[in-house]
């Protein structure tokens, strides 16, 4: 094995891309420079200062943790703990269940996580985009804005309660066609297997993938990916299974993020009736899952389909084009439509963005103070709408009715002078007055900086934000390199003790 962990996770990678099977994983988790990168990717997450259902937490892990672990996953006698679930209430008054694993098993599950993305991630479709590498709802949606051109039914589907049904015999055989290491593939099945605890009393999981584990979107994926591999076969043999004296165009396109799709079909409606039937059978037959009838839909791209929180639709875009013809002395202007797909922000959700963060009602654009910042200083109060507005805006950047934002972004604008108005008790006319005589027509607070010099805080416009153009690509995949955390992390920890806080940041 090579010295460097690093570098053998390039050759695992390299490996897994020219279709070898890998082995002696489970070695590989023996170096603690492994460790070391995992905990600095979770340290920054404030999640991991809950404890789980032991007293381990981030403030009391130290290297010395760290080896023990190490040691009993050598010796074979390392458990995953079960996970605690509890309830927490959710915006609407209701409540949601969610596991809180122990930070040490989050570490394990980090460790073993960077060894599976570097067998997979280079096999992983290039139809799946949730939680990968490089990825995102951005990327899924330019592949549909970008390659669905011509296209005239879609099957909306979404996979029910997937992730707690998956059939954990069938992803751990998935993964030994790919894996070829036993300890690697029982530490897997632990994990799988450790159970929850809910009000002191244990439950078995005898399907599904570990609540709120590192691990649990990548093995989701890979179960998943069996799923791609049989809609991309349907693709290639779309055209083959069609009536030969039906001259339409037939063509399938397809995108998946986590457990919900949509594909594209250039054809009739039969055939999108045909496919939808095929994938139901696939997913019930060899993945035990199930689609969710009620949004199992196939809907004509003219009409809006929704996915990710935008709008999409066929788009007939005329476009006029200069062609010249033998039996014409002049070029004669030929008119075509694009049959694009328009990705759109629905109304609904500004509406319902606009309410939530309690700006206000934008039917009739009546605008709030927000009682709950009141605490807060104003430069804290400027900061929050500025968090907020740049959020909802580079989310919706791909829209093509981008600039509907602008009413959002002058509600909260009115929210803020109000909410400002409140804390000065004054009136927000004043408010806007005094603060926009130091930029015009820009809403500004002024603070000195460290060096006594006047520093302005604007609140954002949506004319100032990034518009951006054109396709959104892919990432290439994160190089592992030693960092400063690891320095710093063993000269603050090396002398850490059962009882002593651990390395503070």
């Amino acid at each position: 094995m090579a010295t460097n962990p690093f570098h053998q996770l390039d050759v695992i990678r390299n490996a897994s891309q020219k279709g070898n099977i890998i082995t002696d994983c489970y070695r590989l988790m023996y170096n603690k420079e492994l460790w070391m990168k995992a905990y600095a990717k979770l340290y920054p997450n404030a999640a991991n200062l809950t404890k789980g259902t032991s007293e381990v937490i981030i403030d009391g892990l130290s290297l010395q943790k760290m080896d023990e672990t190490i040691e009993k996953l050598k010796n074979g006698t390392f458990r995953f703990a079960p996970v605690r679930r509890v309830c927490i209430p959710k915006a609407n008054g209701k409540k949601r269940q969610v596991g809180v694993p122990n930070f040490k098993d989050k570490l394990v599950q980090e460790v073993m996580r960077m060894i599976l993305a570097n067998v997979y991630e280079p096999i992983l479709s290039n139809h799946s985009h949730g939680f990968r590498e490089g990825r995102s709802c951005h990327t899924a949606l330019s592949q549909i804005k970008n390659t669905w051109k011509g296209l005239t039914w879609c099957i909306e589907g979404d996979l029910k309660g997937c992730f707690d049904h998956m059939d954990h015999s069938v992803l751990v055989n998935l993964i030994s066609k790919r894996i070829d290491d036993h300890r690697f593939l029982l530490l897997i099945h632990n994990a799988l297997t450790s159970g929850v605890i809910e009000t002191s009393t244990y439950h078995n999981t005898d399907s599904g993938t570990p609540q709120a584990g590192r691990i649990s979107p990548l093995l989701a994926n890979i179960y998943l990916h069996e799923f791609d591999l049989f809609v991309e076969k349907q693709m290639e043999n779309f055209d083959k299974i069609t009536d030969p004296m039906d001259k339409i165009d037939q063509r399938m396109k397809y995108v998946r993020y986590a457990d919900i799709f949509v594909i594209g079909i250039a054809g009739c409606k039969d055939s999108a009736i045909n496919v939808k039937g095929w994938i139901k059978d696939f997913l019930e037959q060899k993945l035990h899952l199930e689609l969710r009838e009620e949004k199992a839909l196939i809907t004509h791209l003219e009409n809006p389909i929704p996915f990710l929180g935008y709008e999409f639709r066929k788009w007939d875009e005329r476009k006029g084009t200069r062609v010249s013809y033998k039996s014409h002395k002049q070029p004669m202007r030929k008119t075509t439509l694009s049959g694009a797909i328009k990705l759109e922000i629905p109304e609904k959700k500004i509406k319902d963005f606009a309410i939530a963060n309690g700006y206000g009602n934008l039917d009739n654009f009546k605008s709030m103070h927000r009682a709950n910042l009141m605490n807060h200083s104003e430069l804290e109060i400027l900061y929050t709408y500025n968090a907020e507005l740049r959020g909802i805006a580079n989310y919706y950047k791909l829209a093509n009715n981008y600039h509907h934002l602008d009413k959002l972004f002058y509600l909260a604008e009115s929210s803020f002078l109000k909410t400002i108005a409140k804390k000065r008790r004054s009136t927000s006319r004043k408010v806007a007055s005094s603060m926009r005589t130091h930029k015009q027509g820009a809403l500004c607070l002024v603070r000195k900086d460290k060096h006594g010099n006047d520093k302005l805080h604007q609140l954002v416009k949506l004319k100032d934000m990034p518009k951006h153009h054109g396709a959104i690509k892919v990432d290439e995949y994160e190089i592992y390199n030693r960092t400063d955390f690891k320095k710093r992390l063993l000269a603050k920890a090396c002398g850490t003790i059962e009882g002593q806080k651990g390395p503070s940041h």
